[in-house]
């Protein structure tokens, strides 16, 4: 009787680690880490005057995605002053914590989403042609202070567009004493992103 119950004990336990190891995405000896959770209400400036709205075509990345301005083609979009771990980048393995970032920018900025935006002083698009944009969720939260309070991503200024990299540090900070995300304990001591 005793052998049968801890027999069965350890195929409770059996199942609950492989119910838990598919949900957080395991795979292949990469590094087990858990979705991004939403922080909720975060520090988010205002919209600036000059801000504009664009319809979200669809997600590529955790910091790249494609919108539409007044029902005009599709643009390639970088995110101002985040860098989410790599998923898609050409010759480059997918960095730990890549996919739950990217998953948590295409909850946000699903198909169809309005969203604001704007640029800043310094230049409207990178080296790659991508338009660079500060971008507002339609609840009129800031996309980089959800991503970067998240976990999902690390603040990453780059001169000169650098307006809100005070207010990102500040959040990094926050999120990386919490351990969230790419901070935590699955992701500790990766390469998580290249140079933007």
């Amino acid at each position: 009787m005793h052998n049968m119950r801890r027999a069965a004990a350890v195929l409770v336990l059996l199942a609950l680690a492989v119910v838990v190891r598919s949900a957080w995405g395991a795979h292949d000896g990469a590094p087990s880490a858990p979705p991004v959770i939403d922080p909720g209400p975060v520090e988010s400036p205002t919209l600036p005057v000059g801000a504009f709205t664009a319809r979200v075509v669809r997600v590529v990345d955790g910091d790249t995605f494609l919108a539409s301005v007044n029902g005009g083609r599709a643009q390639r979009i970088r995110v101002i002053g985040v860098d989410t771990p790599e998923t898609v980048k050409p010759d480059t393995p997918v960095r730990c914590y890549g996919p739950q970032a990217s998953a948590f920018t295409k909850h946000l900025l699903q198909p169809g989403t309005r969203i604001s935006a704007a640029h800043e002083a310094g230049g409207d698009t990178d080296r790659y042609g991508r338009q660079l944009w500060d971008v507002w969720l339609p609840d009129g939260r800031f996309l980089e202070s959800v991503l970067v309070a998240s976990g999902a991503a690390r603040a990453y200024p780059y001169r000169p567009q650098v307006e809100f990299a005070p207010l990102l540090a500040r959040l990094q900070a926050q999120s990386q004493a919490a351990a969230r995300g790419l901070w935590g304990p699955p992701c500790r001591g990766h390469s998580f992103a290249d140079n933007p």
